[in-house]
């Protein structure tokens, strides 16, 4: 019997706050850790750049007061890679699942997320594939272009963070910063890569994502509403 998984779909409320998002990851880690529901958080948020555990600030070719003026948003985060950039137009799924068994393996986690994102790309026309450079394990790409990032935390075999899938995602900004480290690669977007076709809707893309996250993650997709917390109107 296939594990429930709470799909939890911010994208009505528009692009959300980074500080606000961790939030709802921490306390969906809580109720993961103590054997409650497992939680698929699916969102865009405001244009921020959030700095990973591996990363300085010598990969960012602005300081913070200057990317406040250009509406960017600079954040500490701790997952795993470096600089990678978040906003309108790009998908972003966390999924907080407690790792059981044969799950615990980061390597398997973060190859599991690859083919998701590699599926979910193929359903819009969009061949992408891992990268064999050794520096680029945790991505897919579409030629020398990285089409999305990866990055998690672990704690106590309950994750968090996960990945970002540019669809219509302003590319210009990841000209603000070396993303991920990687300065010998370019950056695309399911729009960009398949420019002879209407772009998807962030929320077209979502709905395929779950569906092949389902399939190879084992859960079972439940549709949750969203906590009043990330809605500012509440209350």
């Amino acid at each position: 019997m296939r594990r429930a998984l709470d799909v939890v779909s911010l994208l009505p409320l528009g692009p959300r706050p980074y500080d606000d998002v961790v939030v709802l990851q921490h306390a969906a880690r809580t109720r993961a850790k103590a054997g409650g529901t497992e939680t698929l958080f699916l969102l865009e948020h405001e244009d921020v750049i959030t700095v990973g555990r591996n990363a300085g600030t010598g990969d960012l070719h602005f300081p913070a007061d200057q990317l406040a003026r250009l509406g960017v948003a600079l954040r500490p985060s701790d997952r795993g890679g470096k600089l990678t950039f978040h906003g309108r137009g790009q998908l972003v799924a966390y999924p907080i699942l407690r790792l059981d068994g044969s799950e615990k393996d980061v390597k398997l986690l973060v190859r599991r997320l690859e083919e998701v994102l590699i599926l979910t790309a193929a359903d819009f026309g969009v061949v992408a594939a891992r990268s064999d450079v050794p520096a680029r394990w945790s991505s897919v790409w579409v030629g020398n272009d990285k089409l999305a990032a990866i990055g998690v935390h672990l704690s106590d075999w309950v994750t968090t963070h996960g990945v970002a899938l540019n669809v219509t995602t302003r590319l210009e900004r990841f000209d603000l910063f070396v993303p991920c480290g990687i300065s010998d690669g370019g950056v695309t977007s399911l729009e960009k890569a398949n420019p002879g076709r209407t772009p998807p809707s962030v929320a077209d893309v979502a709905r395929r994502f779950v569906v092949h996250f389902a399939s190879v993650f084992d859960r079972e997709p439940v549709d949750t509403p969203s906590p009043a917390s990330a809605d500012p109107s509440a209350g």
